[in-house]
Parts: C-alpha cells; sequence; structure tokens
C-alpha cells in the first residue's frame, strides 16, 4: 500500500531494478568481516536477492478543488452543521482505478472515528440517517 502519490506499478518495477542490480554487484556488496561473504567460490555458491509482491493496493488522494468535494462540502454542511475534511492514509479496493478513469472520486464518514476498526466496530443509527440525508442533498444538488 502507498501514499496516493505513487503508482504501485512504478514502485514495484524500480523495487525489481534495484533487486537485480544488486544481485548482478553481489560480490561488491560490504560484508561483516572475511568470514562474512556473499559468494563462496570454493563451494560455487553466489547469495542471491529476491523479492515477491502481495496484492498491491494504491492510495487515493481526493480532488479539493472538483465540483464532487464542493457539493459534498455544501450537503454535509446543511446537514451536520459544519465540514471538517481531513486526511488520513489508507487504501480502499478500486477507488485510485476510478479516479485514474476520470470520475470525481470523494470518500466520507458520518460516524465514530474512535470505533473504526476496532475491536467490537459499531456505529450508531443516528450516524447513518445522518450520512444518508448528506447523500440524498448530494443528489439533489446535483440534478
Amino acid at each position: 500500500r502507498l501514499t496516493p502519490f505513487y503508482s504501485v506499478a512504478d514502485v514495484m518495477k524500480k523495487l525489481q531494478e534495484y533487486v537485480e542490480e544488486l544481485n548482478g554487484n553481489i560480490e561488491k556488496l560490504e560484508t561483516r568481516g572475511p568470514v562474512s561473504k556473499y559468494v563462496l567460490p570454493d563451494e560455487n555458491l553466489t547469495g542471491r536477492i529476491s523479492i515477491s509482491f502481495d496484492e498491491a493496493m494504491s492510495g487515493v488522494a481526493c480532488n479539493l478543488q472538483s465540483r464532487g468535494f464542493k457539493v459534498l462540502c455544501k450537503a454535509t454542511e446543511e446537514v451536520v452543521g459544519h465540514v471538517k475534511p481531513y486526511s488520513i492514509t489508507g487504501s480502499l479496493p478500486l477507488i485510485r482505478e476510478l479516479q485514474d478513469e476520470g470520475f470525481d472520486v470523494q470518500t466520507a464518514g458520518y460516524g465514530l472515528m474512535a470505533t473504526y476498526h476496532a475491536k467490537n466496530e459499531y456505529c450508531l443509527l443516528s450516524d447513518m440517517c445522518q450520512g444518508y440525508s448528506v447523500f440524498t442533498g448530494i443528489i439533489s444538488m446535483l440534478e
């Protein structure tokens, strides 16, 4: 998982290039003394570095100048009474891909941040209703 300002594919490619460069010059790496080596010619052994990647997720930075953001803020202010945009790290599947395809992607939450991903995570029906009211406000503004 990366911050939104880096391409996962580019980072993975660059890391693979570093690994290949290290493997191509493994005998030049610093060691911890004469018995610490990456190449053992008498045994015909050469150390090798490898890297593997699990499922990759890209971060996303919402466009704070977009129509979607402005409408989201206005609807939130009308329902909640105030707007307090903030940044948080994390990843949501497909969000970056949607943004890369040209969609105006925004993320929002209307609940108890202290319970998010906590043991016994829960939400309040009143917060869900508030979020729904914001959602309907957005729809009415965009009609």
